[in-house]
Order: C-alpha cells, then sequence, then structure tokens
C-alpha cells in the first residue's frame, strides 16, 4: 500500500494538490480528510467522488501532516488500499441511540471482516465516548482495535463528520479494516507525570464529581492547582477550567485513565470531568507537563517499531488540543517524533477527546492523550 499526505489553504489549492499527487498514476481508494472550514465540506466531497475515492472526514480547529501543522484549510492522508480490505461505515445519532449506532457499526465489522479494527471519529462532544466504546466492543468484541478522535473546535465545540455521501454534526465515521489484510498497531498515551497523595472520589455522577475525601470537589481541587486552575475572570455559573491538569484515575490493572478538567459548577462546588468517572475511583493530580512527556509519546511508537511492526505504510494521529495549548511550540516535536518513527505518510489533528488502548487491556476514551495508529497492508 502506498500513501501520500497533501493539504492546501483552501479548496482549490488542495485540489491543485490532489492532481499532483495523482500525476504519476497514483490512484487512491480511500482518504482521511480533516478540514476547517465546515463551508468546505461539500467543495470537498465533489473532488473526492470525481477521482473515485472515498472519505473518512472530519472538521478540526487544528491537523497536521508529516509536512508540519496546518491552522487552516484542509489536509488528507491518502491510501491506495485495496477496497475489498475496508469499510466506511457513517452513522447519525438522529437516527438511533449512540449506543445502537455504535453496536450496529461494529456489528458490520464482524459481518465483513473475522478480525475487523475501527478508526473512528465523532462529532457532538456532549456524547458520552464510553457509549460509542462500549457498542463498537459489544458487538465486535474487547480486544477489537478502536483508535480514533472527537471532532471540532475548542472554543464553540462546532464539528462535523462526513463521508461522500453524507455529514452530520452528531454523528459517527469509522474506517472499518480487515486486519487479516492489513497491519494495525497502535496505542494511547499520555505522558503526563502523577503528583501527591492518592485521593478518592466520594460522591459522583457521570462526569460530575461533588465530592473528593467527603470535601466539596472544587475545595479539594484548588488546595493543588490555585490560580493556575481557571481560564476567565468569570466567577460564577460554569466556569472553564485548565484542561492541562488532568486527574490521573486509578485502573485495576493498567495504567491510569486522564480525566481533564473541564467546568466548575460555582453553585455547588462539583466539577466536570472529561469523561464518566466511577464513585469509591481514586486518583492523583498531575504535574505541568514537561519534556519527559513528549519523550514517553515518543518511545510509544519507538517500542512497537522494534518490537511489533518494523515497517509501516501509513501512520494517522489523534493529540489532544489539551496538549497543543499545554505544551505550545513544542507540540510539534511531539507529532515529528512519532512521524519519524516509520518514516511515511502522516496526517492527524487536535481532538476532544481520544479512543484507544493504554496498554493490553480493552479500548477506552481518554482526555488528554495521543491516540496514534500505523497502518501496513499485508
Amino acid at each position: 500500500m502506498k500513501a501520500k499526505s497533501i493539504n492546501g489553504d483552501a479548496t482549490a489549492s488542495f485540489k491543485s494538490a490532489l492532481d499532483k499527487s495523482m500525476a504519476d498514476g497514483y490512484k487512491p481508494t480511500l482518504a482521511f480528510v480533516f478540514l476547517t472550514e465546515l463551508n468546505d465540506i461539500d467543495e470537498v466531497r465533489a473532488i473526492m467522488d470525481s477521482k473515485g475515492i472515498l472519505i473518512f472526514g472530519a472538521s478540526t480547529s487544528e491537523k497536521f501532516t508529516d509536512q508540519g501543522m496546518e491552522p487552516t484549510g484542509i489536509v488528507a492522508l491518502l491510501l491506495d488500499m485495496n477496497p475489498n480490505h475496508f469499510k466506511v461505515e457513517f452513522k447519525d445519532f438522529s437516527d438511533d441511540s449512540v449506543y445502537e449506532s455504535s453496536f450496529n457499526v461494529g456489528k458490520s465489522g464482524k459481518h465483513n471482516f473475522d478480525h475487523p479494527a475501527f478508526i473512528i471519529s465523532v462529532a457532538d462532544i456532549s456524547l458520552a465516548g464510553e457509549d460509542i466504546i462500549r457498542g463498537l466492543l459489544d458487538a465486535a468484541g474487547e480486544n477489537v482495535p478502536v483508535i480514533g478522535g472527537m471532532a471540532g473546535e475548542s472554543q464553540q465545540f462546532t464539528a462535523a463528520v462526513f463521508t461522500n455521501q453524507f455529514k452530520s454534526n452528531c454523528g459517527l465515521i469509522t474506517v472499518i479494516l480487515d486486519e487479516d489484510k492489513i497491519d494495525v498497531k497502535g496505542i494511547a498515551v499520555s505522558g503526563w507525570k502523577p503528583v501527591g497523595t492518592e485521593k478518592r472520589i466520594t460522591k459522583c455522577d457521570g462526569t460530575w464529581v461533588y465530592t473528593i475525601d467527603n470535601e466539596p470537589a472544587m475545595d479539594v481541587i484548588n488546595k493543588y492547582l490555585g490560580k493556575d486552575l481557571l481560564v476567565s475572570e468569570q466567577a460564577e455559573g460554569l466556569v472553564r477550567l485548565n484542561i492541562n491538569y488532568p486527574l490521573q484515575v486509578e485502573r485495576s490493572p493498567g495504567k491510569p485513565m486522564m480525566r481533564p478538567l473541564i467546568l466548575w459548577n460555582t453553585a455547588n462546588q462539583s466539577v466536570m470531568v472529561g469523561g464518566p468517572i466511577e464513585e469509591g475511583s481514586r486518583f492523583r493530580f498531575s504535574l505541568p507537563p514537561d519534556l519527559e512527556v513528549i519523550d514517553t509519546v515518543i518511545e510509544s511508537s519507538n517500542k512497537m517499531k522494534e518490537h511489533e511492526m518494523p515497517e509501516a505504510d501509513a501512520m494517522l494521529i489523534f493529540s489532544c488540543i489539551g496538549r497543543f495549548s499545554s505544551l505550545g511550540p513544542l507540540v510539534s516535536a511531539e507529532l515529528d517524533g512519532l512521524a519519524a518513527t516509520w518514516n511515511k505518510p502522516t496526517a492527524g489533528f487536535f481532538s476532544l477527546g481520544e479512543f484507544g488502548k493504554l496498554d493490553n487491556t480493552r479500548p477506552e476514551f481518554h482526555g488528554t492523550t495521543v491516540s496514534w495508529v500505523a497502518l501496513k497492508e499485508k
């Protein structure tokens, strides 16, 4: 399988880049397309339709290829994968529940391939990422690979996912891969270092934490983060919090689950985190990110190359938008380090939540992580 990455600052330059990539006879069958302007979707779809290329599309504020970051415009990872080795699925959540839609995608995966793998993106940050994972795994099996990221920009949270025929601001886009024909290797990794003593969630409901060690959640969190916690001067209502200091929730077994702080409800001192959390869960706070965070992420791909996948054809990266804001210019070093592992065409975007495996356990929904996947046609 041959891959190429392209980009354009508008649809005209994107089409020109696509034409140039195909001038040597290259005929891609699948494109992972990430763009900023929702108004570009229809034109991009028309461009891809004219070339007979199937689309996995998602909107985002920040995206990148192995050629660097692209704050505007359109990027794509082109693959000339055998069409018999993959299937594009699209589900609008207005048709079925999140769980039912995801279950049906998982069911389709098992119907089409003995060993399916799922690359996904989701529009609508209000949806429960765990429901999507649960639906896929209940239908396809606990150990199937699931890799991806939530679409959308980080200010108004507007988002869309799209294929050649469909688009939605509340839906699921999936490329189902045949693992008997496509080698799929990836992992979700954070790198954030824990600090302080272990604490316990004593009252919570879904993503809202009310008490920690039987004290109001915000009181406990504020003792650690203080002024670094707030991202605005707003003092009442629902106040946005600094997502760069995630709670590291213990898992048994396995690495901690990152749950970034999202909102503070000043009326009752509760805090919303970036994913469901169970009462009784134990966690530690996180240190501010440093260069070791980047080293940990790059090490994850180097280990995969050394022990499981010496060669790859292409790479996709879904990195939390919180990493973009917290690492600043250093985030380029993280992305460049991952892309350099196999030195093959790469594309991805900064997401509002990530899907993947932290270790050898089941795939899960995360925050402040990088979920990456390398692909090679057998």
